[in-house]
């Protein structure tokens, strides 16, 4: 997160993808050792030559958010963080409000927690399925992206993963729904791994 080794990574980066530019450019995890400015005077210097659009960040909490957005001029617009079903300390926490506050799109990552949420034998999540005619797959990731300002990355190993996955949008969960996983979903964690 040097400044000098941001530059060089986005450069190689564009060079691999065979681009000009990149749409979204993200900070992996917050540094402990690396001063945040100077990371984002690094974004800054990209987004300014027009090697990238737009800023994001991923796994920083609120604080962080707002500390980095303090050192550049271009607005953060994006923060990945793992939130699903099973863990939901960015919502405890205030972290999705937070970035629903402040117009910063809420990537989720890790939506079926490495296919827990694949299998049918949770009750409730089995009980949406059937209500639904979606699998636990689908709803797992209908759930995510049904909140405002959220979107999720899920994987897709195998084309009938892709068509799986894309079974989750083109529909709409009611929002009774909605709010009856986020308080009934059973063994819910706030430590991410």
């Amino acid at each position: 997160l040097r400044y000098d080794d941001v530059i060089k990574s986005a450069r190689e980066s564009l060079a691999r993808l065979k681009t000009d530019y990149l749409d979204l450019y993200l900070i992996h995890q917050p540094s402990t050792e690396i001063l945040i400015k100077e990371t984002m005077r690094a974004l800054d210097a990209l987004y300014e030559n027009g090697l990238i659009r737009h800023i994001g960040v991923s796994n920083f909490i609120a604080e962080r958010i707002e500390e980095a957005q303090s050192y550049t001029k271009n607005k953060i617009v994006a923060n990945q963080v793992h939130y699903n079903l099973i863990y939901r300390e960015p919502e405890r926490k205030g972290l999705i409000q937070y970035c629903q506050d402040h117009d910063i799109m809420f990537i989720a990552w890790r939506p079926v927690q490495k296919g827990i949420l694949t299998k049918r034998g949770t009750p409730i999540l089995d009980e949406m399925s059937d209500k639904y005619g979606k699998t636990p797959v689908q709803v797992a990731i209908n759930w995510l992206i049904s909140q405002p300002g959220i979107v999720t990355l899920a994987k897709a190993a195998t084309l009938e993963h892709l068509r799986e996955n894309l079974g989750a949008i083109g529909w709409n969960m009611a929002q009774d729904d909605i709010e009856r996983l986020r308080r009934e979903f059973p063994n819910q964690q706030d430590i991410s791994d």
